[in-house]
């Protein structure tokens, strides 16, 4: 027999987590019940799934190892016999088809994305909930305390008791409101995955889940925004191949190999930014996706409209004019050769992004187009000091290795 390795298991889980967790929610009616039958199922997963094998059918089982663990559960408490009766499920009794099971998902997202919980709080909820992640992992990830995550979720939970926020979808006249939060989530969680603030580049299974969960709200509700959303992830992710290097060095867009970049993928992503964009005015969604298709479309990096992405980005920052868009601005202006105009933008963003590893990254880029070695060392040394991922500390280490081999001192390790 093949053995069947914990990681593997857990990659299997990972995939179906939300559709299963969600299926739970639906049943038990109790947010709280379901995260608990769900963990009891996984554990029964890592314990037989090595000896019996991966079934075939990974929603069906983990929602039924689910169900049978609530109601052993009640009858370890005496209680609620008759009711655990009726509710048992087995597996040959599990035959939603796949959109009623992704409906399930999106009612779950927009549970915990409802504007009665604080907005900080929605995002926390949802990687809870449906992704399926650890305290200590989402904490990590949001860059709070285990114990302040905690407070959050256990208040949310309370308030969607409290305030009777049902397992539905969304009518009509509420949707312009309903669907805000829920993008912001959506996008969030695939940055997560895409950048790594918890410190590891390309967690695939966040990536695809994302879009997983993108293509479900497309499917129910193909608005603009949405399809400008999805879109977007299709791009950046088409290009996820080509991220690291054998090495599992970061390579930057500039330098990566093109025809590993997955092509299907970025036609698809094409089509749906054009649909998209043929419905008025583009949202933020659409003017990144549509910077990200420049990128993906463009043959040979120096073929890259550098031009029209600097004006995209001007766009973008009437509608988010925060810190991460100017930088990006800055950038761009950099490479379509208009050093002399990103120079002070840059500056002037150092209070605000002072402690973010690619704004020195940024800056040290600058400091090469302007022949600066000393400054761009300076800015790489800061980049290292600062970086959380252990792909981009690599990447940087490389960099100043180049810079100092000339001058005759060795590259060296900065901790």
């Amino acid at each position: 027999m093949v053995e069947i390795s914990e990681k593997l298991i857990h990659q299997r889980i990972q995939a179906r987590y939300s559709v299963a967790q969600a299926a739970l929610v639906r049943r038990l009616g109790n947010l709280d019940q379901a995260e608990d039958a769900m963990q009891e199922a996984v554990v029964k997963a890592l314990e037989s799934w090595p000896r019996l094998g991966i079934p075939d059918n990974i929603v069906a089982w983990l929602v039924t190892a689910g169900m049978n663990a609530f109601r052993d559960g009640y009858r370890r408490e005496s209680r609620g016999r008759e009711l655990i009766l009726e509710m048992a499920v087995t597996e040959r009794d599990h035959k939603e088809v796949a959109d009623d099971l992704e409906d399930d998902v999106l009612r779950l997202i927009f549970m915990c994305c409802h504007p009665a919980i604080a907005v900080e709080n929605q995002l926390a909820l949802t990687l809870k909930m449906v992704m399926g992640f650890s305290q200590t992992e989402i904490a990590s990830a949001l860059l709070v305390q285990e114990r302040t995550l905690e407070q959050r979720i256990t208040r949310s939970k309370r308030k969607i008791a409290a305030t009777g926020i049902d397992f539905q979808l969304p009518d009509s006249s509420r949707l312009d409101v309903r669907l805000q939060p829920v993008q912001q989530v959506l996008y969030l969680i695939f940055n997560e995955g895409y950048y790594g603030s918890s410190g590891t580049l390309l967690d695939q299974a966040l990536c695809r889940n994302a879009i997983f969960l993108c293509r479900s709200l497309c499917r129910l509700y193909p608005q603009p925004e949405n399809l400008g959303l999805l879109a977007l992830m299709l791009f950046q992710d088409a290009r996820a191949p080509a991220r690291l290097d054998e090495a599992g060095k970061l390579v930057t867009l500039d330098q990566q190999d093109r025809s590993l970049w997955r092509q299907v993928q970025i036609r698809e992503a094409d089509v749906l930014l054009q649909k998209a964009l043929r419905h008025g005015q583009a949202d933020r969604y659409q003017l990144q996706a549509a910077i990200a298709g420049l990128h993906s479309l463009a043959r040979r990096s120096e073929d890259t409209d550098w031009t029209e992405i600097v004006g995209l980005y001007k766009l973008l920052l009437q509608k988010q004019p925060d810190p991460i868009v100017y930088l990006n601005y800055s950038v761009a202006l950099m490479f379509d050769g208009q050093v002399k105009v990103s120079a002070p933008l840059l500056h002037e963003l150092e209070p605000e992004l002072g402690q973010y590893s690619p704004y020195w990254a940024a800056r040290a880029k600058l400091a090469e187009l302007q022949g600066d070695q000393e400054n761009r060392a300076a800015a790489l040394q800061t980049a290292l000091k600062l970086s959380g991922s252990e792909e981009e500390m690599r990447h940087y280490e490389l960099q100043l290795g180049a810079i100092n081999k000339p001058r005759g001192i060795p590259g060296h390790r900065i901790h």
